[in-house]
């Protein structure tokens, strides 16, 4: 049983290091397709895609983030109200929620700048640490 098992897992890694050859043997003269040369182009082409998607997740970021701290400003209120009956932890939970629904579209902005091809945060960090050039 032992042996038949060692043999399908011989064969087995043959037959991914055969596989593995094969597509190192097709990708090679293919360079542009293989090692994606191109990445600038395909990140500022994918991030023209998504445009639309990302203005419609930043106005909801925006409406729910509202939302969500009025309603924990309006639980903070009950609580000042009557203690007993509403706790704060809900009051801070939901204006921490609506602050980090407010912060989600800064945060998608500077993933997004990293994709970018640009070098303009590095240059502008530069200019506020001349003894690092």
């Amino acid at each position: 049983m032992k042996d038949v098992m060692k043999k399908d897992s011989l064969t087995n890694l043959w037959a991914q290091g055969l596989l593995m050859t094969a597509v190192i043997a097709v990708a090679l003269p293919l360079p542009d397709i293989a090692w994606a040369q191109l990445s600038a182009t395909s990140a500022n082409a994918g991030s023209q895609v998504f445009a639309p998607a990302i203005r419609i997740l930043n106005y909801a970021c925006y409406t729910i983030g509202a939302f969500m701290g009025i309603g924990g400003i309006m639980k903070l209120k009950a609580h000042s109200e009557n203690p007993t009956n509403t706790p704060m932890s809900h009051g801070i939970g939901r204006c921490s929620a609506g602050a980090a629904f407010l912060a989600l579209p800064s945060v998608i902005g500077m993933l997004s700048s990293t994709s970018s091809s640009t070098l303009s945060g590095t240059a502008a960090f530069q200019t506020f640490t001349p003894g690092f050039n």
